[in-house]
């Protein structure tokens, strides 16, 4: 055989050996030995370099690369991440989005109206710190206030803390089985709530893994006050035996969360569960009891600019006191009823949405929602389950992508039960069940 011959026979063989050698380079990439950032103006850089975990000098492939994108935009701070090595930089150019924003919702079509107003700040001092503020105003009732500070991806962002504190004057609207109202409940509240929860798998996963497993505990110490009495409302609560009362509750925390972050669209999976022990005082039957909470986000993306977003949420708490009732309807859970349409201490709904962007450019997003819930509520599961409250509906996204959640919502809900039939609008600022993480 010629030498031709043997070097012909032998072409394929070594092209595909040097493509061999080619993927192997790729795979292990390129030495970062020091950060570049870029576009950051409002960020602290030291604080984005814990954030991100990474050591240099570091053997970083594309697929590094790509996962640094991922967690920076799952931060919801930044509009645009592009990442990349050069001359042994680890270069990280962003445009941030601005973090301080107006919080305007409402809940209307049936019961005590509902108007909230408000800001937030999401990363304050370039830290993702969140800090807000909020007023409430049900009906003629005065205006309550909410003030929180909360780390919500606290260390490597595997970890969470906060701290809230309430002054609430709320108003109840109650109803009979057929959806009439037969009477409203002021309640004179305050209370504070404190929750840490902190991450299980630092020691088995790397500081760019999308995996987040937290435990921890939820802390909530509330005062209510005698509540003032129009009509005759069916209540079922176990109301202050006089002048006020108390509540005090600790929990147990578990969370699970993959959910990976970009633009308005969610995808991945959140869960997690409450467990504890509530003590109330001052009420008609005081006592300890056991209180028990999950809840439960799912978003798929299959293409670009549609997202399927599922919400589930359950609560069972075995004394029916202020705190620990769940009102069903109005803003956040079965849409298409009044607030409170049905009340108790046991409670599940779940929410299915499909959402669709018609319209995309950089100032600007339209997106087209149809959405269905049910829900129910009573004394226990038993009850609970006399009727399902089922609602369907459309509404309308209207994002401004540069600003941080900043979400513009109409939602319409037709709704039924066995003996109701009505429908009902919501408005404000931001998607239903989104932040998936709560502030």
């Amino acid at each position: 055989m010629s030498w031709l011959s043997c070097w012909r026979s032998a072409l394929p063989y070594a092209c595909a050996f040097f493509l061999f050698l080619f993927a192997q380079g790729s795979c292990y990439g390129e030495v970062a030995r020091d950060f570049e950032f870029r576009g950051i103006s409002r960020t602290d850089p030291d604080w984005l370099k814990h954030y991100l975990g990474l050591a240099l000098p570091a053997d970083l492939a594309n697929a590094d690369l790509e996962r640094i994108r991922t967690k920076l935009l799952t931060t919801d701070v930044f509009l645009r991440v592009d990442v990349r090595l050069a001359d042994g930089r680890l270069v990280i150019d962003v445009e941030e989005k601005w973090t301080t924003i107006p919080v305007v919702r409402g809940a209307y079509g049936g019961g005590t109206p509902l108007l909230v107003a408000g800001v937030y700040e999401t990363h304050a001092l370039g830290r993702l710190v969140t800090l807000g503020a909020e007023t409430k105003k049900y009906g003629s009732a005065p205006a309550g206030f909410t003030l929180w500070a909360k780390l919500p991806r606290a260390g490597q962002g595997r970890s969470s803390a906060g701290i809230e504190l309430w002054r609430d004057f709320r108003r109840r609207t109650f109803y009979d089985a057929a959806g009439n109202e037969t009477g409203v409940l002021g309640f004179d509240s305050s209370f504070v709530r404190a929750q840490h929860l902190f991450s299980l798998i630092d020691s088995i996963t790397g500081p760019l893994d999308p995996l987040i497993l937290q435990a921890g505990f939820e802390f909530l110490s509330r005062r209510d006050g005698r509540p003032s009495i129009e009509g005759s409302p069916l209540t079922g609560i176990d109301l202050p035996a006089g002048d006020a009362s108390s509540e005090n509750r600790l929990l147990l925390s578990a969370v699970f969360d993959n959910m990976a972050v970009e633009d308005q669209l969610l995808d991945g999976v959140r869960a997690s569960l409450k467990w504890g022990v509530s003590r109330s005082a001052g009420v008609e039957n005081p006592g300890d009891s056991r209180y028990a909470e999950v809840e439960g986000f799912a978003f798929l993306r299959p293409v670009q600019t549609f997202n399927m977003a599922a919400h589930a949420y359950m609560q069972s708490a075995g004394a029916p006191t202020i705190s620990n009732v769940f009102h069903l309807g109005g803003f956040d859970s079965v849409r298409g009823f009044p607030d409170g349409i049905r009340q108790g201490p046991f409670a599940a709904y779940g929410n299915l949405e499909l959402r669709s962007e018609v319209f995309t450019s950089r100032a600007v997003k339209l997106a087209g929602v149809l959405f269905t819930d049910a829900g129910i509520a009573g004394d226990d599961f038993a009850d609970a389950k006399k009727d399902v409250f089922r609602s369907a509906g459309a509404g309308v996204r209207i994002a401004i992508p540069k600003v941080h959640r900043l979400v513009f919502r109409i939602d319409y809900g037709w709704g039924r039960s066995n003996e109701i039939r009505t429908s009902g609008v919501s408005l404000g600022l931001n998607q239903f069940f989104q932040p998936y993480k709560p502030l």
